[in-house]
């Protein structure tokens, strides 16, 4: 800047000097910075209309700060008409119908449409409905109301330019706080209460491990405020300085801290942190420091000095008296498709809990609050807003109305643990993901393929690995990025990549661009040469410099006390459920079909009791129907009772992992830890036997499935953060149905803007009617609705349903549903008719049996009665009773089963009697299930559970299953089948149980499970042992050992196959079997709509179809003929094969290939849609499938015979010719005639192959007419084109080759016809064009904006055609060369507007010299700033000011702001071109000039930007060629100054400068260092 300010710079006014300047200085920049600040800059989010989100400020006006413009909003509108005044009942609503309306428009999940919304309101009105409003005025109040209440939505452009909207954190916070009903269940301290766990303020991460600093800091005792950090009087005189505050479960306050002792200099820290009860306090520090006045921070002794300087407290001076909470947010992020189609449109959504909260409150959808969502930007980038936004509140405390205290607390929130799946987690995480090498974002276990199959690499793949840390995650991706700035950096950064498992998304971009301009630069060009690989380096550092003001690494990786890879808690639905749960569910079907036993396994399954479970019920036809295409509540019902329908059917090997599957199940949904320590160790040892079992049935499960060891880190993440339920998301994946509908009901153009709006209206609407608190600015106070509002929301349930806060009505114990008759008859159901005792059915069984004394019949039976826990118990179900009889206190609690419920006809008496049956208790576990055993043979007695003892109760129901092993059931029994709720002809197969006494206890039910564990005896309770502890190293190097099997692995690859191929052809029953009788193609959509043939399925197979007529191969799904090609069977028991014309079209059949053939030629069963078991490799190879017939071993390329599509109407997609499909002579079914005509397991040469079935001969002309007539008419030919096409048809195939070869000319010479035409239109052209003329009209020594520009332009296209990629014949036409030069001028005029705003903003927003050379840069691409462009730039901005002030608005039109300024460039050149006729004095004397305009517009815009913007090249090296061109070419440009050259005067302004500047003599630039300079430059050299 020295240079430019003192002449050296040679700026010039336009006339065509040659620079003899060579030298290229670089100035210094960020002396002193390291890399890694200047990567990892934190990135503001740029918000408008102000911060909505209530962060602290002075006199903020409410909880959530609305601002200055929403005061006055508020103040205006709760004086309008829209909202009412505070007193009145239905406030702030004007009126019920206002109420009614807004809520019932404002539902979560009943979202309307406007049009829907209109024809609702117009049919209200059309009724005669009172008070209905009209939908403006409903939206005029929604508005109104919204801004009262404060919008929190934020609108966020990211570094990468994506623009979205975010609810604001802060300002959802604040109406939890600000809402009677949810501020007394927020927790502000952890809670100690021994081993127990059941939240997340009892779980380590809260309790301990969170810094100090993020806790609440203070705790309010007997008036006065104790802070953390701060010295502590307490009682008996001793001395305290706390750190964190807890509850003591049962002993109130405690705090975790340093006790001070008096020493003979002083007090004395001990460094040892103790705990102590906050009872014991007696003196805070402001009452210590008052007693001791100046001597206060004196009375530490030296060696604690540093204690003393954190006294006091910073936040005690930020809270000038009011109080601390810091509540942790629970925040999950994953991808939903916006639409209700198959169509997926992806929206990254951004949802938030408060972790404060219990959890049966953080179940509730209410309490799930919508923070972000967009189509656009990445998961990082919303991440980084809410990141941003939380750390605003860590800055500046959010003042938050408390609806207890009536008065402001301060909050600052911090993040606890983000939930999410694995996926999401591992981006999250920065980590490469699942697919990786090291696939585990907790730990480094992993390695390559033959690391996991060693000995060491797969016991490692059994427990956690060295765990990750943040430190090193952060190392790893500013290594990454250092190494993106070396030449043929990519494979060795790859390397990196794999190795270390670290990817941060988010640093990607800008990692892939460093390598591509590495390659780039590396490759010559016509306008450069290669550059060094020490050039390369140089120029990517420079690059990633740039990007020193934006984020380029994961936020998360910076937030104060979040640890990603322990904070992303391993989740139970997508880990366990849709990982280990499918895994072996997967394997035991493929086992059941290969042992024949799927049939007996559905009618299990079809037979299971389900009372007790708490499911609506066991689909067991669906999934087994569906079996690979199940989804998370399918599994979690399967892991409760797969244990019972597998057993005996399968090894006892697979069974006892389903048990272990069942054991771990109970554990992960356990929600009161009674023991944290003893239940981690007691969760290791069964994810050890689940694992175990992996390695000893499928060893390939543990190198390929990846969840199965990430299950490990599950005991670690439960002692920190809480049972698993906590961080389970099924909660959020339940809430994106609520998002989807706003997506749904939204014009779609602002997706991120209208969600976020709709969900903001829909919290406010919640708040306000369910008596959440807002402030009023016309009051100047808190207030809240009316009472007539909250009164509604408790009388009407409908209505508070609508807004997800639901009014739970308590059940009542003992209270029974009668029994109601068939409901078959047409007339109305009756009540069953009360009988005397002797006539009900447990006087029958025991004559005996009497009711309690007092109770007086008739009775009438029940249907069902309330349990104490809220279950609703039937006839036949086990419960659990209390017994007042008991022997002893471990008998007063007894298992039973429901044998009559009674009910007294007269109600005022309201006595209820069950009659239940003791189960008695077997002393050991089931030999196979290893469960309790049960036997229905207890006495019968009467229970009173209405009765005033409480000891009579029935506590809750109990899930049992028969126990079909020791009765030997088998499935003989058959159930009809209930469709459209009738009862149909349809039938399935149920099991026959053989006797009613015998039954086993579920463990692995869900429901009650810790209830149901409280009432067994010990020796019942025992862990289970499958793997002795010393056969667990053997077991692991076997299943190694397998791995690395070469021959077993090609085994069960085989096998694989066969697995595969067997699923394509039992695919095809899923839907019913139909043959095109007609040939016309039924879609495959639309089986059963036409006529059809089913193929009967008889004990599990499909029969052989009856006789038919020969029928071609369908057609697929867009009615093309599909290339397999089997039909039906013919009378005389034969094949009808469809062959190709030619047997090259065909794939070559192996050695291992058949034909899939079953008995009538069909498919078998129905099949999964999912691939094969995980240690079953899909490859080629065939043999008898498990349904006994052979399937095609060839997964991988579908056969050209391929079985599946003989009786379906799916079949391949494929395309083929119409003259593929060809009925041929029938051929014979049996294995040995097949053998015969060519088709066997051994190698078929294809000629061999193809003699006997390719068809000769060409289709007739008549064919050929007919198919393209049909053609034609499809394509909406014309009649002129259809016969020319019948011509065409008539040709030989040489003329029609002749014929198309023609015609290919003919559209090549059309097309290049009309190639301008297109390419005039193609952004390409615009974009080559605007880059000449950026050039030209940005470079300094440019003589004129306007005169003569347009023609000089045109000359230089038309010279230089190649430079927008135009042709010859482009110039040589006249009308076209006519467009190009229109298109020009039009360009350089949109730029030449576009420089002007430019500049206009530079001196709105007083931008220095280097900010504007910037911005009139940045439309120029690879173009550096040189220091003449300060001085150019500077005389533009310089003749703007002049512009407005000299020229009058109405003459701007014929004087427009470009003439003018080439007007005082034309004066500039005249006068020294007059005054110095020598061209170096006149070329010295432009540059001091220029200078002098430099430097009075250093003095008047301040100069604010760093080192690098202040970057500046002198002369040619470093300036890019196409730069140096156009600076070259303008040079030469031809402007018409000769009006003033000859006898024109020279300006007097000009004159007076140019003598201003002689008489000063050379500048040091000493004024223009003082007042912008060095000042200006933060200490960069000048």
């Amino acid at each position: 800047m020295r240079d430019a300010l003192s002449g050296r710079v040679l700026f010039s006014a336009g006339e065509g000097f040659v620079d003899s300047s060579a030298t290229v200085t670089l100035e210094e920049v960020l002396a002193g910075a390291g890399l890694f600040e200047a990567v990892s800059a934190a990135h503001t989010a740029q918000a408008t209309g102000g911060d909505p989100s209530g962060w602290l400020e002075e006199e903020p006006p409410s909880t959530y700060a609305v601002d200055e413009t929403q005061d006055s909003v508020a103040q205006e509108l709760l004086g309008s008409r829209t909202m009412s005044r505070e007193g009145s009942d239905y406030f702030p609503y004007p009126d019920k119908g206002m109420m009614k309306t807004d809520i019932l428009f404002s539902a979560p999940e009943l979202r309307f449409s406007r049009a829907q919304q209109e024809a609702i309101l117009a049919w209200g009105k059309d009724l005669g409905a009172r008070e209905v409003p009209s939908l403006y005025k409903l939206d005029k109040f929604q508005k109104d109301a919204l801004e009262a209440c404060g919008n929190p939505a934020v609108r966020v452009q990211s570094a990468s330019g994506n623009v979205f909207y975010h609810n604001s954190v802060g300002h959802m916070i604040a109406q939890d706080y600000a809402h009677p009903d949810v501020r007394p269940q927020i927790r502000a301290y952890p809670l100690f209460s021994g081993g127990r766990v059941s939240e997340t303020w009892q779980a380590s991460k809260w309790l301990v491990d969170a810094p100090d600093h993020l806790l609440t800091p203070m705790v309010r005792l007997r008036d006065k405020d104790f802070y953390v950090n701060e010295l502590t009087h307490c009682m008996n005189g001793q001395w305290f300085i706390p750190t964190r505050f807890f509850e003591f479960e049962g002993q109130g306050m405690w705090a975790v801290g340093h006790h001070v002792r008096a020493g003979e200099n002083g007090l004395e820290v001990e460094e040892k942190r103790m705990t102590m009860s906050c009872a014991m306090f007696l003196q805070n520090w402001p009452e210590i420091e008052a007693s001791k006045g100046d001597k206060a921070a004196s009375i530490f002794a030296p060696n604690s000095r540093e204690y003393a300087a954190k006294m006091p407290n910073a936040d005690r001076l930020t809270a000038a008296g009011l109080e601390w909470e810091s509540p942790p947010l629970i925040i999950f992020i994953d991808d939903v498709s916006g639409n209700s189609s198959k169509q997926w449109n992806v929206h990254y959504s951004c949802y938030m809990s408060n972790g404060a909260l219990p959890r049966h409150e953080i179940e509730k959808s209410r309490n799930v609050k919508f923070v972000a969502t967009s189509p656009h930007a990445s998961p990082m980038e919303i991440i980084q807003a809410v990141c941003d936004d939380i750390r605003h509140g860590g800055t500046t405390p959010l003042r938050a109305w408390d609806a207890i205290r009536k008065r402001y607390i301060l909050v600052r929130p911090w993040i606890l643990f983000l939930p999410g799946d694995n996926p999401m987690q591992a981006e999250l995480c920065s980590h490469i993901g699942l697919k990786g090498n090291h696939f585990c974002r907790c730990c480094h276990v992993g390695g390559d393929k033959a690391f996991k199959e060693s000995d060491d690499g797969f016991a490692s793949l059994l427990q956690p690995g060295r765990t990750r840390t943040v430190a090193e995650t952060q190392q790893a991706i500013m290594s990454q990025l250092f190494q993106a700035t070396h030449a043929a950096a990519e494979k060795p950064l790859k390397n990196a990549i794999t190795s270390s498992g670290t990817k941060d998304s988010l640093a990607m971009p800008t990692i892939n661009r460093l390598l591509a301009l590495g390659k780039a630069f590396r490759r010559a060009t016509p306008e450069r040469k290669a550059l060094t690989p020490e050039a390369v380096n140089k120029e990517l550092h420079k690059e990633l410099l740039k990007k020193r003001d934006v984020p380029l690494i994961n936020p998360l990786l910076k937030m104060d006390g979040l640890d990603v890879h322990q904070d992303t808690p391993v989740e139970t639905l997508h880990t366990h459920l849709l990982g280990v749960v499918k895994y072996f569910w997967a394997q035991t079907i493929w086992v059941l079909e290969k042992k024949g036993g799927f049939t007996t396994f559905q009618a299990r399954l079809n037979s299971l009791a389900k009372s007790g479970l708490k499911i609506p019920n066991i689909m067991a036809d669906y999934m087994c129907r569906y079996r690979g295409a199940l989804i998370g509540k399918h599994f979690k019902t399967i892991s409760q009772v797969m244990s019972f329908a597998v057993c005996g059917l399968v090894e006892d090997e697979l069974q006892n992992a389903w048990l272990a599957i069942g054991d771990l199940t109970v554990l992960l949904w356990e929600t009161e830890i009674v023991d944290i320590n003893k239940y981690a160790d007691t969760l290791e040892k069964a994810i050890q036997d689940v694992l175990d079992f992996a390695a000893a049935l499928s060893p390939s499960l543990l190198t390929e499935k990846n969840k199965l060891h990430i299950l490990t880190h599950l005991p670690a993440h439960i002692r920190r953060h809480g049972p698993a339920l906590l961080f389970s998301t099924e909660r959020y994946e339940s809430f994106n149905h609520i998002f989807r509908l706003c997506s749904i009901h939204s014009n779609r153009q602002a997706p991120s803007r209208d969600i976020a709006a709709a969900f903001a209206n829909q919290e406010r609407c919640r708040h306000m009617v369910t008596g959440g608190y807002w402030y009023s600015t016309a009051d100047k106070r808190w207030v809240c609705a009316g009472p007539a509002v909250q009164e509604h929301i408790q009388a009407h349930t409908l209505d508070a349903q609508l807004l997800g806060v639901p009014v739970q009505k308590p059940t009542v114990p003992g209270r029974m549903a009668l029994a109601q008759p068939s409901k078959d008859s047409a007339r109305r159901p009756e009540r069953s008719p009360a009988v005397p005792w002797s006539r009900t059915e447990s006087a029958g069984i025991d004559s005996s049996l009497k009711p309690p004394s007092g109770a007086k019949g008739p009775w009438q039976r029940a249907a069902s009665v309330i349990a104490v826990s809220g279950d609703s118990v039937a006839v036949g179900d086990e419960v659990l009773v209390s017994l007042d009889s008991a022997s002893s206190p471990n008998e007063c609690h007894r298992f039973a089963s429901v044998v009559e419920l009674l009910r007294a006809e007269d109600q005022l008496t309201d006595v209820s009697l069950v009659v239940v049956r003791i189960s008695v208790l077997g002393k050991d576990p089931h030999p196979q299930l290893r469960m309790p055993q049960l036997r229905r043979e207890g006495d019968l007695l009467v229970l009173e559970p209405k009765a005033t003892r409480c000891d009579q109760d029935i506590i809750c129901a109990v899930n049992v299953q028969h126990d079909c092993t020791r009765g030997l059931c088998i499935s003989s029994n058959t159930e009809h089948v209930r469709q459209e709720r009738e009862v149909t002809l349809r039938t399935r197969t149920t099991i026959t149980h053989t006797d009613k006494t015998h039954f086993v206890l579920n463990m692995h039910g869900l429901h009650n499970h810790s209830l149901i564990r409280s009432c067994l005896p010990a020796a019942l309770l025992s862990p289970k042992t499958y793997f002795p502890a010393n056969e667990r190293m053997a077991l692991h190097r076997t299943a190694a050992e397998s791995l690395r099997d070469t021959k077993l692995q090609k085994k069960l690859a085989k096998e694989a196959a066969i697995r595969k191929t067997a699923e394509d052809a039992l695919a095809k029953v899923n839907k019913p079997g139909t043959i095109d009788l007609l040939g016309l193609g039924v879609p495959e959509d639309d089986t059963g709509s036409h006529l059809a043939i089913s193929t009967p399925v008889v004990d599990g197979r499909i029969a052989a179809p009856p006789n038919r007529a020969p029928v071609v191969a369908p057609r697929g799904p867009r009615q093309r003929r599909a290339k397999t090609a089997a039909t039906s069977s013919s009378p005389g028991g034969e094949f009808i094969i469809c062959c190709p014309k030619d047997s090259t079209q065909r794939p070559k059949p192996t050695s291992q290939s058949v034909i899939a053939v079953a008995a009538g030629g069909g498919a078998s069963q129905a099949s999964d849609r999912s691939a094969a078991p995980s240690s079953l490799t899909e490859t080629s190879g065939a043999q008898a499938g498990p349904t006994g017939m052979l399937a095609v071993g060839q997964p991988e390329h579908r056969s050209w015979m391929s079985q599946p599509s003989l009786f379906t109407m799916e079949s391949s997609h494929s395309p083929v010719p119409e003259d593929y499909h060809q009925i041929q002579p029938a051929m014979p079914t049996d294995a040995s005639s097949i053998a015969q005509t060519g088709f066997k397991h051994a190698r078929v040469d294809d000629d061999d192959a193809g003699d006997h079935l390719r068809i000769r001969g060409r289709p007739s002309g008549q064919i050929l007419r007919a198919r393209a007539e049909e053609q034609c008419q499809m394509a909406n030919l014309t009649g002129k084109q259809m016969d020319a096409v019948q011509s065409f048809c008539n040709l030989s195939p040489t003329e029609m080759l002749i014929d198309l070869k023609i015609h290919l000319y003919h559209i090549e010479n059309d097309i290049l016809k009309r190639y301008f035409r297109l390419y005039a239109k193609h952004p390409d052209f615009y974009t080559r064009l605007r880059s000449c003329i950026s050039a030209v009209l940005c470079a300094y020594n440019v003589p004129a904006y306007v005169n003569n520009i347009t023609t000089s332009m045109t000359n230089y296209i038309s010279d230089h055609l190649d430079s927008v990629a135009l042709t010859q014949e482009c110039r040589d036409d006249a009308a076209d060369w006519a467009i190009v030069k229109t298109t020009i001028a039009d360009q350089i005029t949109q730029f030449r507007s576009g420089l002007k705003t430019k500049i206009d903003l530079a001196i709105k927003n007083k931008d220095d010299i280097y900010q504007l050379t910037t911005a009139l840069l940045s439309s120029m691409y690879e173009t550096r700033a040189r220091k003449e462009h300060w001085g150019r730039f500077a005389f533009l901005r310089d003749c703007a000011i002049q512009y407005s002030k000299c020229v009058p608005h109405g003459e701007r039109t014929k004087r427009p702001f470009w003439v003018y300024v080439d007007e005082k460039l034309k004066e500039v050149r005249i006068a020294h071109r007059d005054g110095w006729p020598e061209p170096e004095a006149r070329k010295l004397q432009e540059a001091l000039f220029f200078a002098q305009i430099l430097q009075k517009d250093i003095k008047a815009f301040k100069i604010k930007s760093g080192g690098v913007a202040q970057t500046a090249i002198t002369g040619t090296k470093g300036v890019p060629n196409m730069q140096l061109n156009m600076e070259k070419i303008v040079a030469a440009f031809i402007v018409d100054d000769s009006a003033e050259d000859h006898g024109s005067a020279v300006p007097t302004s000009a004159l007076v400068a140019i003598s201003a500047m002689e008489h000063a003599g050379p500048m040091s630039g000493n004024d223009g260092l003082s007042n912008g300079g060095a000042s200006g430059m933060g200490g960069a050299a000048v």
